[in-house]
């Protein structure tokens, strides 16, 4: 397959992210493609959906009051070897879709991500969740860990990690949690927050500086991006863009409390400047 343009690619990013009702996998594997140009997305949906059809069967034969939920754990945990990246938690491949389902190995919101499409397909009221500690899925009122295999994670456990976390009530933040369910921009927001995290990490700035490109279109509600599109086209010299942006964060924000050290450094961006050609 042909390499895309980075152009083409944003935008069939941005039309997963827009269909709230949308298979999550379509987005994530957009996300993946700035990564693959000629990434086959195709056949990406096509193993997933292959998944789908090995769980009907198997759900099928079961006797189990739940027998669809436990069929997907089965095959997508245990019998394809799905598995939470505990060694090596932040190669940026464990936040990039294709990488997960050719290594099997992923982060808590990629995994879930492969649960979620494959239960999509097969009907389940699946959804994720910004829970504590990290992403998790509810699936008809269970609450599982696919990082850890899907386990079914107890309202017990959630309280303690919210107490532990600070929350004033951890019982009223549970319940805003199992009320309010990531949508499909969020999800994919929160995949592409990852990434810019590793790629900090990593000072791949130009990678990080792709992935707050996108931040600033798919979460527009955020000025932050902006800020920290500013910061990142300032360590790449590119003094212009730098400026824009951070003038920009300041009439949305202009009382951060730092916003004079940003508004100088705007202005000494701003003199910089070669002159127009």
């Amino acid at each position: 397959m042909a390499p895309r343009p980075v152009e083409e690619i944003r935008a069939r990013l941005y039309e997963a992210a827009a269909d709230p009702s949308g298979d999550l996998a379509v987005g994530a594997l957009w996300i993946a493609a700035e990564e693959y140009p000629d990434l086959d997305v195709d056949s990406y949906r096509a193993y997933l959906a292959e998944l789908a059809e090995r769980v009907t069967k198997i759900a099928m034969a079961g006797a189990s009051a739940d027998a669809m939920r436990q069929a997907m754990v089965t095959v997508i945990f245990e019998e394809d070897r799905f598995a939470g990246n505990a060694d090596d938690y932040y190669d940026p491949r464990n936040s990039l879709l294709n990488d997960v389902i050719d290594r099997r190995l992923g982060i808590p919101i990629t995994l879930a991500v492969v649960y979620l499409s494959v239960a999509h397909t097969v009907g389940r009221s699946a959804v994720g969740l910004n829970a504590p500690g990290h992403f998790l899925v509810l699936d008809e009122g269970a609450v599982l860990d696919p990082f850890n295999g899907a386990r079914i994670v107890e309202r017990e456990v959630l309280l303690a990690q919210l107490e532990q976390a600070g929350a004033p009530d951890p019982a009223a933040h549970l319940e805003r949690i199992l009320q309010n369910p990531a949508d499909t921009r969020s999800v994919l927001t929160r995949m592409l927050v990852n990434l810019r995290t590793t790629h900090l990490q990593l000072h791949d700035i130009d990678r990080a500086l792709a992935d707050v490109d996108r931040l600033v279109h798919l979460d527009p509600a955020n000025p932050a991006w902006l800020r920290d599109r500013g910061a990142l086209f300032q360590r790449l010299d590119c003094p212009r863009a730098a400026a824009t942006d951070l003038d920009a964060y300041l009439e949305r924000v202009p009382d951060d409390p730092e916003a004079d050290v940003i508004r100088r450094v705007a202005t000494r961006l701003k003199r910089e400047l070669p002159p127009l050609q």
